[in-house]
């Protein structure tokens, strides 16, 4: 997804040293309020038979609206220090709701995406980031705006010239809206072609048979299941079925 950008945040990261980060963090916070930074709930979840969701997450995963007004501002990408992506966007998005810059900061935005893996017949759900490590605003670039950003606690820098940040184009930034509003789950299993799965759920419930296809993309294999003594090719959903344990 969006390869050109992801090339370009590579040529473009800093690696930022962890006695750095820890330094930086403790300087930056000591004049943040304290509601700034308690603690976050996790943006990761996981849910399963048996796994459940962390006490200790960084903060409620909220869903992002797809939209590019051309009015508004380009959009910018802001490096992060370590699991700061989140508090980046709150602390930015507080400027925002202040109306301090008011016509000049528009919207800020972390990408992500929800996901689904299977594994050893349980489902694990989560929402993952897009771009780790990254926050993308929507903003008019100039000098007051950019430092009020980059003296925010957890921020490293814009990404861009050592003069000037660089925006993002248009097409770019399009591809990561639609990806951030497709609600279609990114799936993952262990499934391979040839193993032999039993059916859990529907109409063909207690069948068993090998796996002919699978398309990860839709979430769905295909089955080679006998029906009254013939082969047929079943087309089940993932959570449908599960291995057959030898």
């Amino acid at each position: 997804m969006t390869d050109s950008l992801n090339k370009k945040l590579n040529s473009d990261v800093e690696t930022i040293p962890e006695e750095v980060v820890s330094e930086e963090a403790n300087i930056k916070t000591e004049n943040v309020d304290k509601s700034q930074t308690a603690p976050e709930k996790e943006v990761v979840e996981e849910t399963s038979s048996d796994v459940s969701s962390d006490a200790d997450s960084d903060e409620e995963v909220e869903e992002e609206e797809v939209y590019v007004d051309p009015a508004l501002g380009q959009w910018y990408i802001v490096q992060c220090y370590s699991n700061q992506e989140y508090r980046v966007r709150s602390r930015v998005q507080t400027i925002i709701d202040e109306k301090k810059y008011d016509g000049q900061l528009y919207r800020v935005l972390v990408p992500q995406e929800e996901t689904v893996e299977i594994k050893n017949n349980k489902r694990y759900e989560r929402v993952t980031k897009i771009f780790p490590g990254y926050v993308f605003v929507q903003m008019d670039y100039n000098e007051q705006v950019s430092f009020e950003i980059r003296s925010l606690p957890g921020v490293a820098k814009f990404i861009g010239s050592k003069v000037k940040a660089t925006p993002v184009t248009e097409a770019e930034i399009l591809k990561v809206l639609h990806k951030v509003g497709d609600k279609t789950k990114k799936v993952d299993v262990d499934f391979e072609e040839g193993e032999v799965i039993k059916v859990i759920l529907g109409p063909f419930r207690g069948y068993t048979g090998a796996i002919s296809e699978i398309h990860g993309d839709r979430g769905k294999l295909k089955s080679m299941i006998s029906i009254f003594g013939r082969e047929t090719p079943v087309e089940l959903d993932f959570d449908q079925v599960e291995k057959v344990v030898k």
